[in-house]
């Protein structure tokens, strides 16, 4: 048994440029001043933030030898913290060696993730985003569906309407999130065959729930026009959507589109209030592979590892908010000219969400010297911003990159030393093409090309 117990504190402070903060503030021909403009043209202004948090954690471990080839592991660890409140989570494992060669494991854990200190305390941050206003857009539909498309009018309502502009974000932290929750289930078994051989296999899966994030100004916008579809022309004058949308003064000629499209009129979208908040939940299970072979020969000491991560699935489940939207879509209410939620369901091989992952490793090792060759592969994915024609999708090729490093252990100055000269990417193999920044996707592959570099350590 263990146990112990610990008390943290942490803060940060983020001061932005004078110019920047509101400490010196420009007002515009409208009035328009900090917190919606800055002083420095073309720049979004950004408040200071600063925050602290006080956290006491209490923790125990067990470890029962139930029976001699049976153990049992059983953990818990509380936390407090000032601002978000109590958590506790537990832990369940065990290991069951049926005999010699052959170990049985699996647990059962919870884990959680606080907000970190800036989802909580930031203050207002601007930022100016074009927009579609689709309380705009669902006027103008109404209005072409009733027309025909060769009537000379039947244009009017996007000659008339603004539904597409610059839109202000104006996100903030929030003092209600709740930490984000996972339970991890895991079974497997170890195989040991010969003392130079081991298998691993382990099938697991992840449940996460009250992921942290922005809600959106494309969901916001979406999720005002379904409430002005929902309620029609009823006490217009007093009628508020989603109250995180704001708008412009009303443009009295456009009400005629709004009423002919039985919603209450709005003006152009000015800004959308959104606020960090607990939304999704996602599912990931899959399974893992791994091999170990190690020998010792008159050639030197031999390593092979190989590790692979196979993935089964990747499901995310949208929250309340989100799943009205997508049952709007779904059921017609919508338009078709309306997005569908995107990020829901099923995400396996989408956006980086590969299937399979593996790499390997050879070392070679004698004496002085020594050799290390790695390789590392990622499976193909869909990258689903692109779109689809003609069937078609947009498919990112999956990517192998193999590293070599030579090695060469020394006495210098009394001292274990050694030097390594490496080459990384050594078939200097580029990250595939894809609709991002720079050309690739940042979020699973690197372009940095092949590179060398030379590394010494010692060891006093």
């Amino acid at each position: 048994m263990l146990f112990g117990a610990e008390w943290r504190k942490e803060s940060f402070k983020d001061d932005r440029d004078d110019r920047l903060n509101g400490t010196i503030t420009f007002t515009d021909v409208d009035g328009d001043t900090f917190p919606f403009i800055s002083d420095v043209i073309n720049s979004s202004p950004s408040s200071d933030s600063s925050g602290s948090r006080s956290t006491t954690s209490l923790f125990l471990e067990f470890a029962v030898p139930v029976f001699e080839n049976f153990d049992l592991q059983a953990a818990l660890r509380y936390e407090d913290a000032s601002d978000i409140g109590s958590t506790t989570v537990g832990k369940l494992a065990f290991g069951w060696r049926i005999f010699e060669p052959l170990l049985i494991r699996g647990s059962w854990s919870e884990a959680f993730r606080a907000p970190n200190l800036v989802t909580i305390n930031e203050e207002l941050v601007v930022r100016t985003n074009t927009v579609r206003n689709y309380s705009c857009q669902y006027a103008v539909d109404v209005w072409e569906a009733g027309l025909d498309p060769d009537d000379p009018d039947f244009d009017a309502a996007d000659d008339e309407l603004i539904c597409s502009g610059g839109v202000q974000r104006r996100a903030s932290g929030s003092k209600e999130l709740e930490p984000e929750k996972s339970t991890n289930t895991s079974i497997g078994f170890v195989l040991e065959p010969t003392e130079s051989l081991m298998f691993t296999f382990d099938f697991w899966r992840i449940k996460k729930k009250d992921t942290i994030g922005l809600f959106g100004e494309t969901n916001h916008s979406l999720l005002d026009s379904l409430l002005r579809i929902e309620n029609g022309l009823n006490n217009c004058p007093g009628f508020v959507g989603d109250p995180a949308v704001g708008y412009l003064t009303l443009d009295p000629e456009d009400i005629p589109f709004y009423e002919n499209a039985g919603i209450c009129p709005v003006g152009q979208m000015e800004f959308v209030n959104d606020k960090y908040a607990n939304l999704d939940k996602r599912t990931v299970k899959g399974y893992d592979i791994g091999v170990f072979y190690s020998t010792d020969t008159s050639w030197g000491e031999w390593d092979f590892i190989l590790r692979g991560s196979f993935y089964e699935k990747y499901r995310q489940e949208a929250g309340p908010a989100t799943q009205v939207l997508i049952e709007a879509s779904e059921s017609g209410i919508f338009p078709p000219s309306f997005p569908a939620p995107r990020g829901f369901d099923d995400l396996l091989r989408q956006d980086g969400n590969q299937r399979i992952k593996y790499n390997s490793s050879l070392r070679w090792r004698k004496d002085h010297w020594g050799v290390n060759l790695t390789a590392y592969y990622l499976s193909s994915f869909i990258q689903t911003s692109l779109g689809e024609e003609d069937d078609q999708r947009w498919k990112v090729p999956s990517m192998t990159t193999y590293n070599v490093s030579f090695d060469y252990r020394f006495d210098l100055w009394s001292t274990d030393s050694r030097f390594r000269f490496g080459i990384n990417n050594f078939t200097d193999k580029r990250a595939p093409l894809a609709d991002r920044f720079f050309g690739y996707f940042a979020d699973a592959h690197r372009d940095l090309g092949r590179y060398f570099f030379v590394d010494l350590r010692m060891g006093f």
